[in-house]
């Protein structure tokens, strides 16, 4: 029998371990950067691509990286569902929606690449193709309306826990719209696009990394006080 004192304990703990989802997807991903590129011969991180490694044994380690970076952004969804105030808030219910489809998202990025394997051939290539740019599509787009969408589900709820954070969400969801429209004009003109890219992912990371330090701070706190980041 659970008594009903430890329940607030177990959901502390809980949402400790949702923080910890959040935090380490950016130290996950700029850990693997820096190891992708010293592996990779002759490596230029300003006009490569993210993916220097697309062979062989590192390029499964890579996919792996991808997949938990998935798994790990699915988790801090469900700890926003617990911290989130207002779950009745229609928007704030579709914003953490959309932070799952990102999750997932992620988590198909890194298995796609194993279609490569198949045989070489029209009928492969042409859908394989054609459903890596409607996955990448539908995460972008998951990851921008899940941003936006808390940002407004908080504008008129707690400011005193939230209000900065809302705030942040939205910055974040602006900047994050630019540098999208950027990497295509780079990617299509062939200036600087590893750099571009890199900038254009690494904003996504530091939003997920600060909900998790969000996250963490409401865990550590026994009564709601407003934190001095966000």
């Amino acid at each position: 029998m659970v008594n009903d004192s430890d329940i607030p304990i177990q959901r502390q703990n809980r949402l400790l371990f949702y923080s910890i989802c959040g935090i380490i997807p950016m130290l996950l991903f700029t850990g693997w950067l820096i190891i992708a590129a010293i592996i990779s011969p002759g490596y230029n991180g300003s006009s490569d691509y993210i993916s220097p490694v697309t062979l062989g044994f590192y390029s499964m380690i890579q996919n792996l990286v991808f997949m938990i970076l998935g798994f790990l952004s699915i988790g801090l969804a469900f700890g926003l569902r617990m911290a989130l105030p207002s779950p009745r808030n229609g928007l704030l219910k579709l914003g953490i929606g959309s932070v799952i489809i990102f999750g997932l998202g992620v988590v198909l990025a890194g298995l796609s690449p194993l279609m490569g394997l198949l045989p070489e051939n029209y009928l492969v290539i042409v859908p394989y193709n054609l459903l890596t740019i409607i996955g990448f599509a539908i995460t972008i787009t998951a990851y921008i309306a899940s941003i936006l969408l808390i940002s407004q589900g908080l504008k008129y709820e707690d400011s005193l826990i939230w209000g900065r954070y809302s705030r942040y969400s939205l910055v974040t969801g602006v900047l994050f719209i630019i540098l999208l429209i950027l990497l295509i004009i780079t990617i299509f003109y062939n200036f600087y696009p590893g750099l571009n890219q890199r900038a254009f992912i690494i904003i996504s990371w530091i939003w997920i990394l600060m909900t998790g330090v969000k996250l963490y701070l409401i865990s550590s706190n026994e009564k709601p006080i407003q934190d001095k980041w966000i």
